[in-house]
Protein backbone atom coordinates (compact mmCIF):
# COMPACT_ATOMS: atom_id res chain seq x y z
CA UNK A 1 0.00 0.00 0.00
CA UNK A 2 1.36 3.45 -0.89
CA UNK A 3 1.65 5.62 2.36
CA UNK A 4 -0.66 8.94 1.71
CA UNK A 5 0.15 12.34 2.82
CA UNK A 6 -3.03 14.45 3.06
CA UNK A 7 -4.08 18.39 3.41
CA UNK A 8 -7.14 20.54 4.31
CA UNK A 9 -7.80 23.91 4.15
CA UNK A 10 -9.55 25.52 7.16
CA UNK A 11 -11.89 28.88 6.60
CA UNK A 12 -13.68 29.47 9.57
CA UNK A 13 -15.03 26.00 10.11
CA UNK A 14 -17.27 25.01 12.11
CA UNK A 15 -17.60 21.55 14.22
CA UNK A 16 -18.96 19.42 10.79
CA UNK A 17 -14.99 19.58 9.62
CA UNK A 18 -14.14 17.20 12.49
CA UNK A 19 -16.33 14.59 10.92
CA UNK A 20 -15.47 14.97 7.60
CA UNK A 21 -12.06 14.77 8.52
CA UNK A 22 -12.92 11.42 10.12
CA UNK A 23 -14.15 9.86 6.85
CA UNK A 24 -10.99 9.67 5.38
CA UNK A 25 -7.62 10.30 8.00
CA UNK A 26 -8.15 6.16 8.59
CA UNK A 27 -6.58 5.93 5.51
CA UNK A 28 -3.93 8.57 5.61
CA UNK A 29 -0.68 8.86 7.53
CA UNK A 30 -0.35 12.35 8.50
CA UNK A 31 -2.91 15.32 7.64
CA UNK A 32 -1.70 18.65 7.06
CA UNK A 33 -4.71 20.99 8.50
CA UNK A 34 -3.66 24.27 7.40
CA UNK A 35 -5.92 27.11 9.24
CA UNK A 36 -6.36 30.34 7.32
CA UNK A 37 -8.98 31.32 9.58
CA UNK A 38 -8.27 34.97 10.70
CA UNK A 39 -9.44 34.06 14.37
CA UNK A 40 -8.84 30.51 15.04
CA UNK A 41 -11.91 28.50 16.24
CA UNK A 42 -10.06 27.06 19.94
CA UNK A 43 -12.35 24.19 20.16
CA UNK A 44 -11.86 22.69 16.96
CA UNK A 45 -7.74 22.97 17.21
CA UNK A 46 -7.39 21.41 20.40
CA UNK A 47 -9.73 18.85 19.41
CA UNK A 48 -8.00 18.09 15.97
CA UNK A 49 -4.53 18.48 18.00
CA UNK A 50 -5.09 15.12 20.26
CA UNK A 51 -5.16 12.87 16.92
CA UNK A 52 -1.46 12.21 16.23
CA UNK A 53 -1.62 12.30 12.85
CA UNK A 54 -2.86 15.73 12.38
CA UNK A 55 -0.32 18.23 12.46
CA UNK A 56 -1.75 21.49 12.98
CA UNK A 57 -0.60 24.64 11.05
CA UNK A 58 -1.42 28.19 11.52
CA UNK A 59 -1.41 30.38 8.42
CA UNK A 60 -1.58 33.82 9.87
CA UNK A 61 -4.67 34.79 8.54
CA UNK A 62 -6.40 34.22 5.23
CA UNK A 63 -3.31 33.69 2.87
CA UNK A 64 -5.49 32.11 0.15
CA UNK A 65 -6.18 28.26 -0.92
CA UNK A 66 -3.62 28.38 -3.32
CA UNK A 67 -0.49 29.41 -0.59
CA UNK A 68 -2.60 26.81 1.81
CA UNK A 69 -2.60 23.94 -0.69
CA UNK A 70 1.39 24.81 -1.26
CA UNK A 71 2.62 24.59 2.39
CA UNK A 72 0.65 20.98 2.42
CA UNK A 73 2.35 20.05 -0.61
CA UNK A 74 6.02 21.00 0.14
CA UNK A 75 5.16 20.04 4.06
CA UNK A 76 4.55 16.19 2.23
CA UNK A 77 7.69 16.28 -0.31
CA UNK A 78 9.95 17.23 3.16
CA UNK A 79 8.68 13.67 4.81
CA UNK A 80 9.48 12.28 1.50
CA UNK A 81 5.47 11.25 0.38
CA UNK A 82 5.08 10.43 -2.80
CA UNK A 83 0.84 11.55 -3.20
CA UNK A 84 -0.82 13.67 -1.43
CA UNK A 85 -4.77 14.30 -0.57
CA UNK A 86 -5.90 17.61 -1.00
CA UNK A 87 -9.15 18.21 0.72
CA UNK A 88 -11.64 21.26 1.50
CA UNK A 89 -13.32 21.75 5.07
CA UNK A 90 -16.81 20.86 4.16
CA UNK A 91 -16.08 17.71 2.27
CA UNK A 92 -16.46 13.87 3.38
CA UNK A 93 -15.12 11.07 1.55
CA UNK A 94 -17.37 7.83 0.78
CA UNK A 95 -16.09 4.29 2.25
CA UNK A 96 -13.41 3.21 0.09
CA UNK A 97 -12.93 6.20 -1.77
CA UNK A 98 -9.00 6.26 -1.62
CA UNK A 99 -9.08 2.79 -1.93
CA UNK A 100 -10.50 2.63 -5.30
CA UNK A 101 -8.17 5.85 -6.86
CA UNK A 102 -4.83 3.84 -5.17
CA UNK A 103 -5.25 1.60 -7.97
CA UNK A 104 -4.32 4.35 -10.88
CA UNK A 105 -1.42 5.82 -9.15
CA UNK A 106 1.25 5.91 -12.47
CA UNK A 107 3.99 7.90 -13.13
CA UNK A 108 2.26 9.95 -15.56
CA UNK A 109 -0.64 10.76 -13.97
CA UNK A 110 -0.72 14.49 -12.19
CA UNK A 111 -3.85 13.87 -10.13
CA UNK A 112 -6.48 11.49 -9.69
CA UNK A 113 -9.62 12.62 -9.09
CA UNK A 114 -13.06 10.89 -7.23
CA UNK A 115 -16.90 11.83 -8.92
CA UNK A 116 -17.83 15.28 -6.62
CA UNK A 117 -21.01 14.38 -5.83
CA UNK A 118 -23.67 16.73 -4.49
CA UNK A 119 -27.56 17.34 -3.11
CA UNK A 120 -28.64 17.15 -6.50
CA UNK A 121 -26.03 14.00 -7.92
CA UNK A 122 -25.58 11.28 -5.68
CA UNK A 123 -22.78 9.34 -8.42
CA UNK A 124 -21.64 9.74 -11.46
CA UNK A 125 -23.92 8.81 -14.81
CA UNK A 126 -21.16 7.87 -17.02
CA UNK A 127 -20.64 4.19 -17.58
CA UNK A 128 -17.20 4.39 -17.27
CA UNK A 129 -14.89 3.56 -14.17
CA UNK A 130 -12.07 5.27 -15.24
CA UNK A 131 -12.27 8.55 -17.59
CA UNK A 132 -9.64 11.44 -18.59
CA UNK A 133 -10.59 14.82 -17.82
CA UNK A 134 -9.24 18.24 -18.24
CA UNK A 135 -9.93 20.17 -15.25
CA UNK A 136 -11.33 19.07 -11.70
CA UNK A 137 -12.01 20.57 -8.68
CA UNK A 138 -9.10 20.67 -5.80
CA UNK A 139 -11.08 18.27 -3.06
CA UNK A 140 -10.58 14.52 -2.90
CA UNK A 141 -7.68 14.55 -5.20
CA UNK A 142 -4.81 12.48 -4.86
CA UNK A 143 -1.62 14.93 -6.25
CA UNK A 144 1.16 13.66 -7.79
CA UNK A 145 3.77 14.90 -5.77
CA UNK A 146 6.88 13.97 -8.31
CA UNK A 147 4.70 15.65 -11.16
CA UNK A 148 3.99 18.79 -8.36
CA UNK A 149 7.85 19.28 -7.54
CA UNK A 150 8.75 20.25 -11.15
CA UNK A 151 5.88 22.37 -11.49
CA UNK A 152 5.48 26.11 -10.79
CA UNK A 153 2.86 24.76 -8.06
CA UNK A 154 -1.02 26.55 -7.00
CA UNK A 155 -0.57 29.92 -8.22
CA UNK A 156 -1.02 32.02 -5.11
CA UNK A 157 -1.63 35.52 -6.91
CA UNK A 158 -5.28 33.82 -7.60
CA UNK A 159 -6.02 33.24 -3.93
CA UNK A 160 -9.27 31.98 -4.56
CA UNK A 161 -11.01 30.44 -7.57
CA UNK A 162 -9.91 28.66 -10.32
CA UNK A 163 -6.68 27.71 -8.58
CA UNK A 164 -7.48 24.27 -9.18
CA UNK A 165 -8.48 24.46 -12.94
CA UNK A 166 -5.06 26.71 -13.58
CA UNK A 167 -3.42 23.65 -11.97
CA UNK A 168 -4.87 21.18 -14.35
CA UNK A 169 -3.74 23.11 -17.45
CA UNK A 170 -0.19 23.53 -16.38
CA UNK A 171 -0.18 19.19 -15.65
CA UNK A 172 -1.66 19.01 -19.16
CA UNK A 173 1.00 21.26 -20.91
CA UNK A 174 3.72 19.28 -19.66
CA UNK A 175 2.08 16.04 -20.99
CA UNK A 176 0.71 14.42 -18.09
CA UNK A 177 -2.69 13.03 -17.45
CA UNK A 178 -5.75 13.62 -14.43
CA UNK A 179 -8.33 11.01 -14.25
CA UNK A 180 -11.57 10.73 -12.40
CA UNK A 181 -12.56 7.37 -11.01
CA UNK A 182 -16.25 7.53 -11.41
CA UNK A 183 -16.82 4.81 -8.67
CA UNK A 184 -14.94 6.72 -6.14
CA UNK A 185 -17.11 8.98 -4.83
CA UNK A 186 -16.69 12.57 -2.41
CA UNK A 187 -19.73 14.31 -0.75
CA UNK A 188 -18.46 17.92 -2.14
CA UNK A 189 -20.90 21.02 -1.40
CA UNK A 190 -20.37 23.42 -3.97
CA UNK A 191 -21.52 26.87 -2.49
CA UNK A 192 -25.05 27.46 -1.59
CA UNK A 193 -26.37 25.13 -4.82
CA UNK A 194 -29.92 25.36 -6.09
CA UNK A 195 -31.54 23.78 -8.61
CA UNK A 196 -33.77 26.10 -11.06
CA UNK A 197 -35.47 25.49 -13.98
CA UNK A 198 -36.38 27.87 -17.06
CA UNK A 199 -38.98 26.13 -19.66
CA UNK A 200 -37.01 22.65 -20.69
CA UNK A 201 -33.42 23.59 -19.20
CA UNK A 202 -32.32 23.33 -15.94
CA UNK A 203 -29.81 25.62 -14.36
CA UNK A 204 -28.04 25.44 -11.00
CA UNK A 205 -27.44 28.79 -9.18
CA UNK A 206 -24.30 28.69 -6.91
CA UNK A 207 -25.36 31.41 -4.74
CA UNK A 208 -21.57 32.46 -3.83
CA UNK A 209 -20.96 35.87 -2.28
CA UNK A 210 -19.92 38.88 -3.88
CA UNK A 211 -16.18 38.56 -2.88
CA UNK A 212 -15.97 35.53 -4.43
CA UNK A 213 -17.94 36.67 -7.66
CA UNK A 214 -14.49 39.61 -7.88
CA UNK A 215 -12.13 36.17 -8.19
CA UNK A 216 -14.93 33.71 -10.16
CA UNK A 217 -14.20 36.46 -13.09
CA UNK A 218 -10.86 38.32 -12.44
CA UNK A 219 -9.14 34.83 -12.36
CA UNK A 220 -11.53 33.73 -14.93
CA UNK A 221 -10.43 36.17 -17.87
CA UNK A 222 -6.76 35.97 -16.55
CA UNK A 223 -7.00 32.05 -17.59
CA UNK A 224 -8.71 32.69 -20.47
CA UNK A 225 -5.50 34.95 -21.32
CA UNK A 226 -2.92 32.09 -19.83
CA UNK A 227 -4.51 29.50 -22.17
CA UNK A 228 -6.68 30.82 -25.15
CA UNK A 229 -3.42 29.45 -27.74
CA UNK A 230 -3.73 25.67 -25.83
CA UNK A 231 -6.61 25.58 -24.30
CA UNK A 232 -8.94 27.50 -26.85
CA UNK A 233 -12.48 25.01 -26.34
CA UNK A 234 -12.02 25.35 -22.68
CA UNK A 235 -11.64 29.18 -22.63
CA UNK A 236 -14.63 29.78 -25.13
CA UNK A 237 -16.49 27.54 -22.99
CA UNK A 238 -14.95 30.08 -19.79
CA UNK A 239 -16.41 33.13 -22.11
CA UNK A 240 -19.80 31.69 -22.33
CA UNK A 241 -20.00 30.83 -18.87
CA UNK A 242 -19.33 34.33 -17.82
CA UNK A 243 -22.67 34.99 -19.45
CA UNK A 244 -24.38 32.22 -18.14
CA UNK A 245 -23.42 33.12 -14.85
CA UNK A 246 -24.43 37.09 -15.11
CA UNK A 247 -27.77 35.58 -16.44
CA UNK A 248 -28.06 33.52 -13.80
CA UNK A 249 -27.37 35.83 -11.05
CA UNK A 250 -29.74 37.91 -12.64
CA UNK A 251 -32.65 35.99 -12.61
CA UNK A 252 -32.37 33.78 -9.83
CA UNK A 253 -29.74 35.09 -6.98
CA UNK A 254 -30.14 37.69 -4.26
CA UNK A 255 -28.00 40.77 -3.36
CA UNK A 256 -27.97 41.39 -7.54
CA UNK A 257 -26.15 44.67 -7.13
CA UNK A 258 -23.35 43.75 -5.17
CA UNK A 259 -22.34 40.53 -7.02
CA UNK A 260 -22.87 43.03 -10.11
CA UNK A 261 -20.44 45.52 -8.89
CA UNK A 262 -18.17 43.12 -7.53
CA UNK A 263 -17.94 41.26 -10.90
CA UNK A 264 -16.80 44.41 -12.48
CA UNK A 265 -14.34 44.89 -9.69
CA UNK A 266 -12.95 41.71 -10.87
CA UNK A 267 -12.50 42.51 -14.52
CA UNK A 268 -11.24 45.74 -13.89
CA UNK A 269 -8.49 44.73 -11.70
CA UNK A 270 -8.11 41.47 -14.17
CA UNK A 271 -7.24 44.30 -16.40
CA UNK A 272 -4.75 46.45 -14.59
CA UNK A 273 -2.64 43.50 -13.09
CA UNK A 274 -4.34 43.86 -9.59
CA UNK A 275 -4.23 39.84 -8.29
CA UNK A 276 -3.73 38.93 -4.89
CA UNK A 277 -6.15 39.28 -1.63
CA UNK A 278 -8.71 41.78 -2.19
CA UNK A 279 -8.29 44.98 -0.66
CA UNK A 280 -11.19 48.11 -0.67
Amino acid sequence: MISIAGVVVLYNPDESVVNNIQSYIQDIEILFVVDNSEEKNSLIVEVLSVNPKIRYIDNKGNQGIAHALNVGARKAIELEYKWLLTMDQDSSAVEKMLTKMLKYTHDDISIITPFHANLYQKHSMSQKKISSILTTMTSGNLLNLTVYANSKGFKEEFFIDYVDSEYCLQSHLNNYKIIQIDHAILNHNLGDLKKHQFLWKHFFSTNHSPIRRYYITRNRFKIIELYQNSFSEYCNFEKSRFLVDFIIVLLYEKQKIAKFKMMLRGYLDYKRGIFGKYHD
